[in-house]
């Protein structure tokens, strides 16, 4: 999305990107003409004032209007598929570090898993104005921090941005445990982790590493709260990832295959050949 790259600020001190967009001044009419991109500078987070529109993501078809709230993940395969001519949205960009807070900002829920499930909640008129309110204070506050405390201010106000949002998903979802059980905590961690190194790291070695657990042991609490195993988490959102850069990049397939860290093209035609059951040129070309 050509808007997010132009506008998108980077804050010199912990290269959070942090953006506010104002559909006034946005024809976001001409996004129905872009092909499918992946999200990968962070979390986007949108709110629909006026209008409606329908987005895909990772194949799912989401329907927005006024007052939809909707949470995009790094490394989701987004699609707009339609939106009216009098959509006005509001749109926040932030870097890696606003999914932790995100997902760290409260106990109740592993919301990074229920965005996952359920990225798009539908908030009362009394919601939206209290949300948007919310947010313009935020977003001033944070563009205007100047002087020694500026990076400690603005890494304040984003953690209430991101208790202002979890608090919101938290008024619609079901009640949960009052702490995150280790189960949870594992799984949480590696969600946030598969999204910022899923280019390069595809061994579970890495992810139980950094969980400080043997592999055979975390496979196992993955598996037991996720119904998946890590490799299968993993696989899928790599596949996912050259899917969308074999259809959507004019890069050779060695390129693609350097990109995400493959040790050689032959190698990286056997994982996907594996995965697809055909081969990365077969699917471009019939793509």
């Amino acid at each position: 999305m050509q808007f997010l790259e132009r506008e998108t600020k980077r804050d010199a001190l912990n290269g959070q990107g942090y953006l506010l967009l104002d559909s006034t001044s946005t024809d976001f009419s001409s996004l129905k003409e872009e092909p499918p991109f992946i999200m990968d500078a962070g979390v986007v987070v949108f709110v629909c004032l006026a209008g409606e529109g329908k987005v895909a993501v990772d194949m799912q078809h989401i329907h927005f209007r006024r007052g939809s709230l909707v949470i995009l993940l790094p490394y989701s395969v987004i699609q707009v598929v339609d939106i009216s001519e009098d959509a006005k949205i509001t749109l926040i960009a932030t870097g890696m570090g606003f999914l932790e807070k995100l997902a760290m900002s409260h106990p109740v829920e592993n919301y990074v898993e229920k965005i996952r499930e359920i990225p798009c909640i539908q908030l009362s008129e009394k919601q939206l104005v209290e949300a948007r309110e919310i947010y313009l204070f935020v977003e001033r506050l944070y563009r205007e921090a100047s002087g020694p405390l500026k990076g400690e201010l603005q890494n304040t106000l984003m953690t209430l941005l991101s208790l202002e949002i979890v608090t919101l998903f938290s008024e619609h979802q079901p009640a949960g445990k009052q702490r995150l059980s280790r189960q949870d905590q594992v799984f949480r961690n590696f969600t946030i982790s598969l999204a910022k190194n899923v280019q390069t790291q595809r061994t579970v070695e890495f992810y139980a590493n950094e969980a400080f657990l043997t592999p055979k042991y975390f496979s196992t609490l993955i598996k037991k709260r996720s119904g998946k195993l890590p490799m299968e988490w993993i696989t899928e959102r790599t596949i996912v990832l050259i899917k969308f850069l074999l259809e959507n990049s004019n890069k050779s397939i060695q390129e693609i295959s350097n990109e995400l860290n493959f040790p050689n093209q032959s190698f990286f035609t056997r994982y996907f050949k594996q995965h697809t059951g055909m081969t990365p040129t077969a699917y471009r070309n019939k793509e």
